[in-house]
């Protein structure tokens, strides 16, 4: 993954300098292109950086603008003006517009030879491509190929970015409802959709630099691993939760309709202990998923009973389960309203307190006593029973699980 920021500080590359767009610099640079033709959005793909010397354009402002909207519409990276005897300088209108749309501008002087520059970062597009893909593969058999820990395998790791004198926090972002993201929107070309997974990877990336992370990563599928570098030392839980809710929101603010949701795992000290915390951080993703929808960030050490409950395979057993303690109350309710179930969860969770429940629900205390006479009598149960109370407890928990509460 090569950026626009990356670029900027290449060497070899010191002439050239960014004039407008600043907020864009993380976006990632999939090819670059030496383009003069105004219909340039007709020859690309999404993700290039154009260079052009303005012969086409020469000191038209209006035509500059609408290439500038047209680009950046298309997704790619960035453009390029090489100033000089065609374009002297970028228009302050154009820089405006940059950084309106985050759509980084540069420019370098006439005198420099595209040609050299380009071999630059396309070479380091292909270095960029070739180390991701090879963590990928290092970290997709450590993780989910049964990997033998030796030394050999501790200094490919370190290659990577891994030290043995830290832990590692593992955590999953997944995309959301992918698959029907790429439907409604009528996206099936393959190097479509890497671009999209590239732009949320640079995303997390942006987030992990802002916070000084470092990270190793893979891809599988539309999910992304990331196991994040933490001192031996301290704990650092709270910062991982909040470098989560970063990803979540930049996501969300930065593409259109497309959310992610993400799962906090175990902490591994050693690499023996990166597939342990990374099955615990999918499982988290999918559970806060089940459980609250797109959007969602879950850690594994608060999701306490759903993680039993997401390691039953036949959910039928569960549904059964629940028609048996709460199928009553609920034809009840299709029937006369929801307000007793309602009741019936506030009234355990404030340990069975009519008085704290009744004020939870702002209702009389009479009526919640109403309430919970006539729950047990549908149910045909006391709830003044602890054993019945734990089976009715367990079953508000599967109803949540499963939605049918």
């Amino acid at each position: 993954m090569f950026t626009c920021k990356e670029m900027l500080n290449m060497t070899g590359l010191e002439k050239m300098r960014l004039v407008a767009g600043e907020g864009g610099l993380d976006r990632v640079i999939s090819w670059v292109h030496v383009i003069e033709l105004m219909e340039v959005v007709d020859w690309v793909e999404g993700g290039e950086i154009i260079f052009i010397t303005g012969i086409t354009i020469k000191d038209n402002k209006e035509a500059l603008l609408k290439l500038v909207k047209d680009i950046d519409k298309k997704g790619l990276s960035g453009l390029v003006i090489n100033v000089g005897p065609y374009i002297k300088e970028t228009p302050e209108e154009v820089k405006e517009l940059a950084n309106i749309l985050n759509f980084p501008i540069f420019e370098l002087p006439f005198e420099v030879k595209l040609i050299g520059i380009t071999h630059i970062i396309c070479r380091e597009i292909f270095s960029s491509k070739i180390k991701q893909e090879s963590m990928n593969s290092f970290m997709n058999e450590l993780i989910f190929g049964k990997a033998v820990i030796n030394n050999k395998t501790t200094a490919k790791a370190e290659k990577y970015g891994y030290s043995t004198e830290k832990d590692y926090y593992a955590v999953v972002v997944d995309i959301d409802n992918f698959s029907e993201y790429l439907q409604k929107n009528n996206i099936e070309e393959e190097n479509k959709i890497v671009e999209i997974e590239q732009q949320v990877l640079g995303i997390v990336d942006t987030v992990m630099k802002k916070y000084n992370e470092k990270y190793m990563h893979m891809t599988q599928n539309d999910n992304f691993y990331l196991m994040m570098e933490v001192d031996r030392k301290f704990s650092n839980r709270k910062l991982i939760n909040e470098i989560a809710i970063g990803i979540n929101n930049e996501v969300s603010k930065n593409i259109n309709h497309l959310t992610v949701s993400i799962g906090i795992g175990e902490k591994a000290g050693t690499l023996n202990e990166f597939e342990n915390a990374a099955l615990e951080a999918k499982n988290a993703v999918e559970i806060s998923k089940k459980l609250y929808g797109k959007n969602a960030i879950g850690d594994c050490r608060e999701l306490g009973i759903f993680k039993l409950l997401f390691a039953i395979e036949n959910e039928n057993i569960m549904l059964k389960l629940y028609n048996e303690k709460l199928g009553k109350l609920k034809s009840y309710e299709k029937n006369f309203g929801n307000e007793l179930l309602k009741s019936l969860k506030v009234f355990i969770s404030e340990n069975r307190n009519i008085g704290h429940a009744a004020e939870k629900l702002f209702i009389h205390r009479n009526t919640m006593k109403y309430r919970i006479n006539k729950i047990e009598e549908i149910l045909n149960c006391d709830l003044k029973d602890n054993k019945t109370i734990f089976d009715i407890r367990l079953c508000l928990y599967i109803g949540k699980f499963l939605g049918l509460n």
